[in-house]
Formats: C-alpha cells, structure tokens, sequence
C-alpha cells in the first residue's frame, strides 16, 4: 500500500469474462482499484484517464496479442509494472517477451491464488519504491538548483556585513564536530576530511562561500551516526551485518534530517545526503550518478575515502597505495576531476600544521587555534581549528581573570 492511504490501480485483460471475474473476486477485498478489459485496444484507452500501476494481460488474445499489447504499455505508460497470463504453450513466448524486456514477470494458468497476490504485492512495493526514488532524485535536483542559484547570488556587499556571522557560525559547526569524535571510529576524522576538502575546493577555484560550505558539510559529514550503537560503529565495514550495514547505510539521510531544522545548516545537510554517492550510480541513498551528485559531495566523498584508507585500524593505506586506489577507481566511482585536483597536492601535504604559543594577552581577532583552551579549572573555552572573533578573544580574557587559562595559546603559524 502507499503511505498516502490511496490504494494503486490494478487492470485486467482477457478476452475471457470468467477468468476477469475471477480475477476481480481475488483483489475484491483489497484496498485497491480493480479494473478490467476484454481486449488490447479497449484497455489502451484506460490507460488516456488513469493511473494505472500494474496491468495483467492474457498472451493469447484476438486482433493483439499479449506481447504487442504490453509493448504498447511501455511506451504509453513506461512506470506501470507489466504481467502477463500465459498458458504452458506459450511459455517460450513469454520468456522471450520478458527477456525483451517488455513484461516483467508471467502468471502460469491455472494460478494459485496467494502466490498471484504475493506477487502482485511485491510487484507493487517495488514500484512505490522506484517511484520514491524518482521523487527524491527530483527533490534533490531542486535543492541543487536553488543551492547553486543561491551561492551565485552572492554579492561582495552581504559577504562582508555576514562576515562575524560565518565566524561565528563555523565556532558552532567545529562544537559540533568535537562532540561527534565520541562516536568517531577514526578518531577527528570529520575534522582531517574538512581540511581536505576545503583544500581540494580553493585548488578548484571555488567561490569563498562554496568553500566554507563543503568545509562545514565536511565537518558534520557523519553526524548521522549518532544514532546508531556505539558497537556497530566499531566494526569494520566488512564484519558488519545485513541489517548493520542497512542501518549505516542511513546516516546521511539523518544527517540532513538532523539539519534541516537549522537554516544556516539546510544547504550543508542537501551535501551531507549526497556525499556516499557514486559517479557510477553504486552510491546511496538516492543512486545519483555523475553531475546529479552536487560538487561539494563529489569533494567530501574523494576526502572522506582517502582518510579512511590511510587511518583505518586494519591494513591502513600509505599515501601513494591510497591516491592509486582513488586513480583506479576514480572512473567509475569518484569524479575524476576531483581525483586529479587531490592528487596535485597530496603528496606535498602536511597532517600537521606547525603552530606557535602566545601568552593570553597577545593572542588577536583572526588567527586560528592549533588546540584546545581550557581554564584550569576545566573549563573548555573555544575548541582548536577555531578561527578566533573580536568576541572571544574578548571573552578568553576575561575568564583568564577568573580562573586563568591552563598555558600559553597554541595558534597556527
């Protein structure tokens, strides 16, 4: 059944009343719409004013057969699900018509009763499924739409008067991203791809406000996975269950659900979603291919691949044997112009910036945190890869008075 409550259309077609009766009786009880007609041509016409999800068709029929009816159906109506009747005869007939991909599946006569409604339900579920499928292929071409009209209406004028918002902005994302290194298999692995990625979008020359996107959707790539056990995100991908892997499977639908109650965040969780895709189509959870998937989330995959590889528990990558699992694979999975913009500089990267310690007092708006500060009492003021603001360099001073801050304040060099 669909989740809207309305039951789906099924029609009939037999030149035969008894076995359109029969067939009529069996999905009576259902919530379904049954309809009937006695030949090809009268059932076409239904097909002008209805929806119709699946049609049942007998093979043997005066003026058209089966087969040139259901190919008829094809063209005319591509979604509906297409069964055909047959009798043992006709049996080759069918197969060859459903290997022509004309018909989805045969009824052998006499059928049984359950199997045919087993069938025909599953046939049905699968529709509704491929249906949803399209819908949020469209919705999500939508929101890649507004998201790229949205980034090219960007004028200097607003970048500037919104420039103390994104700073604070990005202080609350990176609060986020330390609390999901406790739900982290890799320990700051959300934090090592945002500086990838972000690196990967500026070799790529995009827009400031492109860049600070994908580095934010980076950072939160993987807050869909604090809702699954702790015991699951142990394993490895290949020690986990059929079930297991379903369920982590769904972390970036969660992740941009988790998000889209945020506004300034709504863009990012659209990136989120997409970022398990696969330029071949073997991604999820959509089954996007190439240039359907957004920019951002083609970056963050290549980023969010190439750490997995070298900071896995078991058998880690080295740099070289990772970028040449990328290169081999960038073909059908990765896009390749990502993959060569990430081989450019990679080699030539450095994991750790080097940083410098200043006393509290010369520490100043605009330079970014290399670590944690704590009071001494334990109180954490603003967490590392901070981009301090006017605002808390204002408020580290202050606690400093009060309860002073454990050392010198390590920012990058």
């Amino acid at each position: 059944m669909r989740e809207n409550g309305e039951g789906h259309t099924i029609l009939f077609v037999d030149d035969e009343e008894n076995i359109l009766k029969s067939l009529s009786r069996l999905f009576r009880r259902a919530d379904d719409h049954v309809m009937t007609a006695t030949s090809g041509k009268e059932a076409l016409e239904l097909f002008l004013d209805n929806d119709i999800t699946l049609v049942v068709s007998d093979y043997r029929m005066p003026e058209m057969d089966g087969v040139e009816f259901l190919s008829k159906v094809k063209e005319l109506s591509p979604n509906t699900v297409r069964f055909m009747l047959t009798g043992y005869a006709d049996k080759a007939a069918t197969i060859a018509a459903i290997n022509s991909g004309e018909v989805a599946r045969y009824v052998t006569k006499p059928w049984n009763d359950e199997e045919l409604k087993a069938m025909i339900g599953e046939a049905m579920d699968h529709h509704d499924l491929r249906m949803e499928n399209k819908r949020l292929d469209l919705l999500t071409r939508k929101q890649n739409a507004e998201l790229t009209e949205l980034n090219h209406g960007l004028e200097e004028k607003v970048r500037d008067k919104t420039k103390k918002i994104r700073e604070n902005f990005f202080a609350f994302v990176r609060i986020f991203a330390n609390m999901m290194e406790f739900y982290d298999p890799y320990k700051s692995h959300s934090k090592r791809v945002a500086v990838l990625a972000k690196e990967i979008a500026i070799k790529m020359a995009l827009d400031e406000s492109e860049v600070e996107l994908i580095e934010s959707a980076a950072l939160l790539h993987n807050i869909g996975l604090i809702g699954i056990p702790r015991e699951i995100l142990d394993k490895e991908d290949s020690e986990l269950e059929k079930y297991e892997r379903v369920l982590v499977r769904q972390s970036p639908l969660l992740s941009q659900e988790l998000l889209s109650s945020i506004d300034t965040l709504r863009q990012a969780g659209v990136i989120i979603r997409s970022h398990m895709e696969r330029s071949d189509g073997s991604g999820y959870p959509d089954g996007l291919k190439g240039e359907e998937i957004p920019l951002g989330a083609r970056i963050i995959a290549v980023a969010d691949q190439y750490d997995t590889l070298v900071k896995r528990r078991t058998e880690p990558l080295s740099r070289k044997e990772a970028t040449e699992w990328l290169s081999a694979k960038h073909a059908a999975g990765f896009d390749p112009d990502v993959v060569r913009c990430f081989d450019s500089f990679i080699f030539s990267w450095k994991d750790e910036q080097a940083s410098i310690a200043v006393p509290v007092a010369d520490i100043k708006a605009g330079v970014v945190l290399a670590k944690d500060v704590y009071t001494a009492k334990g109180r954490l003021l603003v967490p590392k890869e901070t981009r301090l603001t006017d605002v808390m360099v204002e408020r580290i001073r202050n606690f400093n008075t009060i309860d002073p801050v454990v050392e010198r304040v390590q920012i990058m060099a």
